[in-house]
């Protein structure tokens, strides 16, 4: 019988593959193979060459607070479901079309990466809800749980309990602009995250979460610039 070849190149792949996690992608499913080839390239880079893009605008400080501030979460609540690898490589990375950010795992490092256009009201949401997610990867592995849990506990982080029955503490149904634009301004996030806030302390129903959802126009609030594909 005669012995199959080995492939050298392809035994390279198949090692890499096996630490090599997408854990989220943000956006619609086209922008999955974006966000995608960019971790696969840049991954690639750091296993040759131990270095990160040029175009990676920030590494440490931004991660460390958000990571930060989740694991104070979970020592007050007196839980450690969260479980944070040592080492992070994250960033905004600048003028990747169809790039909508995702959060990955590699080797022993967790990986966050955004799009530098996003605003910078999006850009913490993102920031946080994606560092959550790899923390959360081995309780979740599905990708649909994973990101609903990175989006509850960003969320509970950000906005505190007290904070948020200020404005949905009438148990409310409908949401005027008015007072849509006082709780953007308030909390310098989308309102539809802060609604889901609310939905998960049991102040807005599902229903009247669908119903705003629905009315609201559509439109694209996240990028600086207007852009073909809408983050979510």
């Amino acid at each position: 019988m005669k012995k199959a070849r080995s492939n050298p190149n392809q035994l390279q792949i198949d090692f890499l593959a096996a630490f090599r996690q997408m854990l989220v992608s943000l956006g619609n499913p086209e922008n999955l193979p974006v966000n995608e080839s960019l971790f696969m390239r840049m991954t690639d880079q750091w296993e040759n060459t131990r270095a990160i893009p040029a175009n990676l605008i920030f590494q440490k400080s931004p991660i460390e607070a958000v990571v930060f501030r989740l694991q104070k979460l979970e020592q007050e609540k007196r839980q450690e479901r969260l479980r944070f690898p040592s080492e992070f490589i994250a960033g905004e990375i600048r003028g990747e079309q169809g790039l909508t950010g995702f959060s990955a795992r590699f080797r022993e490092q967790g990986w966050v990466i955004l799009p530098a256009e996003l605003s910078v009201m999006y850009k913490n949401l993102f920031l946080n809800i994606l560092a959550a997610s790899v923390g959360l990867e081995h309780l979740y592995p599905a990708k649909k749980e994973l990101l609903a849990e990175a989006e509850r506990i960003a969320l509970e982080a950000m906005l505190p309990e007290a904070e948020v029955r200020k404005f949905f503490g009438l148990r409310l149904t409908r949401f005027p602009d008015s007072f849509r634009s006082e709780v953007v301004n308030y909390y310098n996030l989308p309102f539809d995250y802060v609604l889901k806030r609310a939905n998960h302390l049991g102040m807005v129903s599902e229903q009247v979460l669908e119903e705003a959802r629905n009315s609201q126009p559509v439109r694209s609030p996240i990028l600086r610039r207007p852009q073909s594909s809408r983050a979510a």
